[in-house]
């Protein structure tokens, strides 16, 4: 039998308890707009009866408990929601940092790219050679035809410098470490290797502190904001610490960060960084994880300088394609003969010379031409005769260098507007080419459906997203209903166990008045 002292203990504890649970029930509510708070909850387990003393539990007719004590302040998590949500994040992680390569790509579609932008300058370069068809004498028309060669390399140079610039934010520029080291890539993989021994630094405090309920916040934040980053595994270690494994390497073991994720430029202009793990003493133990990367972050940004799949790289090796293709033709029409003759220019005394001067160049005179180093010969700027209108065989009985003889050569200009260039091709490998318009256009659609694709896909995963998030909310978030109901239902138990304890401690202050 409980005496009046026993009762009270049991009501002064239930007091205690129910305002720890009015307590934790408060920080809920105040919590309600904190980012990344878990809500808590009070378990309580029932105190087990104490045997010693008591007649009737020694005999097994009755045993009575002591009341409910507090064994912890929790808050629920489950790890497979967690994961799931992790698995999502990386490809969220993706979709929200390519956007800003979609808007540059947009925006080079719409007008570099556009009737008015590239497209626009080989019309107006194929209406210059067509006028100096119709009279290949007129110096002004060869003017014109120089005009609008010089514009399209001009306009080349321009798109080159545009996509390059945009590049070389993401990935920095091919060869140039300063450029790099200021990169978006270098800065986020260094931000996601700080993360990492942010994390380690986490685990540590939580080894020595497994019940706080704060670290482990951060901690799941702090993994959260990894899973953006990188597709990671985690486990979990019995002192509830976690490691991250990173492309099968253990990077983070508890509270030891054993590798470093280092972004470094590699020699392939198509691939120009590479995600390296490294360990203390320097030595890379996997030289670039970059192609194991699903779609995260860190694989949005490598995709600008990827010549593979759809970015700048690409975009640009389609540029240069068209730019070297056009110079090459060019430059062989002006200057190589064939079956249907040598090319021609009208000297300065109206006698026809054969031409040996090409009328584009490179910048930097290497023998490849890009859209970078394209540039009009300084030579034909300089004569505007030079330009060959005419293709004759200097050798045929009829040949007369005073005539101003056929305009072959400029036919064979002109046919470049529809004709195919062998050099151009968007398949793999090479078909039989393409004319220059059809490979813009292609280039056109190209852009337009991988930014559609990319939306498409972006909006879809949003919507897995959200349906993660809103689970995990439902499950880790402050509920002001369920808060309101825990709210009275402490505060009702709290009156009661005050009631139980004043009531017992007015009888006892009744006996001992009895007994005075």
């Amino acid at each position: 039998m409980y005496t009046l002292s026993g009762i009270m203990n049991i009501a002064q504890q239930s007091v205690n308890n129910n305002q720890i649970a009015l307590n934790v029930v408060s920080n809920n509510i105040a919590n309600l707009n904190t980012e990344n708070y878990t809500r808590q909850q009070v378990e309580f387990a029932a105190i087990p009866p104490n045997t010693s003393f008591s007649w009737c539990s020694s005999n097994g007719k009755l045993l009575i408990g002591q009341g409910a004590e507090i064994t912890g302040i929790t808050n629920k998590r489950s790890d497979w929601l967690d994961n799931y949500f992790r698995q999502q994040n990386a490809p969220n992680g993706y979709y929200d940092s390519i956007g800003g390569m979609l808007n540059n790509m947009d925006d080079l579609l719409n007008d570099e790219l556009s009737a008015n932008g590239l497209q626009q300058k080989f019309s107006d370069f194929f209406a210059a050679s067509q006028a100096l068809s119709g009279d290949p004498t007129n110096t002004a028309y060869k003017i014109a035809f120089i005009n609008a060669a010089q514009n399209v390399s001009d306009f080349l140079n321009n798109m080159s410098t545009t996509i390059n610039g945009y590049m070389s934010q993401a990935v920095g520029t091919f060869g140039d470490p300063d450029s790099f080291a200021s990169s978006q890539i270098k800065l986020e993989v260094d931000s996601l290797d700080e993360k990492l021994q942010q994390l380690a630094d986490l685990n540590n405090q939580i080894a020595q502190t497994p019940t706080s309920n704060t670290l482990l916040d951060q901690r799941n934040a702090l993994l959260d904001e990894l899973s953006a980053m990188i597709p990671l595994n985690t486990t979990t270690n019995p002192n509830g610490t976690v490691n991250v494994i990173i492309d099968g390497q253990t990077v983070v073991k508890g509270g030891d960060k054993r590798l470093t994720v280092e972004a470094v430029q590699s020699d392939d202009p198509n691939h120009p960084v590479n995600i390296q793990l490294v360990d203390e003493e320097g030595n890379i133990k996997n030289a670039d994880i970059s192609d194991s990367l699903s779609n995260c972050s860190i694989s949005a940004i490598l995709q600008a300088g990827d010549g593979e799949s759809f970015g700048y790289q690409s975009l640009l090796n389609d540029i240069n394609q068209l730019a070297a293709a056009f110079a090459e033709e060019m430059n062989r029409i002006q200057t190589q003969a064939d079956a249907n003759g040598t090319p021609m220019y009208i000297g300065p005394d109206g006698t026809l010379v054969e031409s040996t001067t090409p009328i584009f160049v490179t910048k930097d005179g290497s023998g490849n031409f890009t859209a970078g180093n394209i540039t009009i010969n300084q030579a034909l700027i300089d004569d505007p005769t030079l330009v060959a209108t005419a293709r004759l065989d200097p050798n045929a009985a009829d040949f007369d260098d005073k005539a101003v003889g056929n305009t072959g050569n400029m036919d064979l200009f002109n046919n470049l507007a529809k004709g195919n260039l062998t050099g151009l091709s968007l398949s793999d490998p090479p078909g039989e080419g393409m004319s220059i318009m059809d490979f813009l256009s292609s280039i056109v659609s190209k852009i337009g459906s991988g930014i559609a694709s990319i939306q498409n896909a972006a909006d879809a995963q949003d919507a897995v997203m959200q349906q993660a998030q809103s689970q995990r909310d439902a499950l880790y978030g402050v509920d002001l209903n369920q808060e309101l109901a825990d709210l009275i239902k402490f505060q009702r138990s709290y009156e009661a166990s005050a009631r139980v304890f004043n009531t017992a401690n007015e009888l006892m202050q009744t006996i001992i008045s009895l007994g005075t």
